[in-house]
């Protein structure tokens, strides 16, 4: 049985206890003082959400993730290689910073080590969607090119 792994972030309420196992299902959960529960199954490509045992329809367009919940729809924007944008009902409230060991051969949870900048009038719900969002979908977008170089070092490795 595989061991649950840890970490602590820092938040702008406090801190954020982000729990996650990489086999045999990738499954993230983000939890904090105030804050929703959120469980993620992370992927680029696919993933969901779940917030305090609801499902969040999520959609992907393009290099945006989106996730609606009640009347607030957030959207994940790949900005660049290693960055994204996180909007609340188009209103910019964080930055996401990734990591390029993100894309390395054999990363399950594509945000892990990502580092989030909170803009000013957020509340606990936005930091719960948002951190899982950055988590489970990543902070920025490899391009055609890496993805392609990134599958020939997965396939031959």
């Amino acid at each position: 049985m595989p061991k649950l792994q840890q970490r602590v972030i820092d938040g702008p309420f406090g801190p954020i206890q982000l729990s996650h196992d990489r086999w045999p299902s990738v499954v993230a959960r983000i939890q904090g003082a105030g804050m929703p529960t959120v469980t993620v199954v992370p992927g680029r490509d696919h993933g969901a959400l779940n917030i305090n045992g609801h499902s969040i329809p999520t959609s992907r367009k393009s290099r945006t993730r989106k996730a609606v919940l009640g009347d607030r729809t957030y959207e994940l924007r790949s900005t660049g290689l290693r960055r994204a944008e996180l909007r609340r009902n188009g209103t910019l409230i964080a930055h996401a910073h990734g990591s390029f060991r993100s894309y390395a051969p054999g990363s399950t949870i594509p945000g892990l080590d990502a580092r989030i900048t909170w803009s000013q009038g957020i509340d606990p719900t936005d930091v719960a969607v948002g951190q899982a969002m950055v988590v489970g979908f990543g902070a920025g977008a490899p391009g055609a090119v890496l993805r392609t170089v990134l599958f020939w070092v997965d396939n031959l490795t």
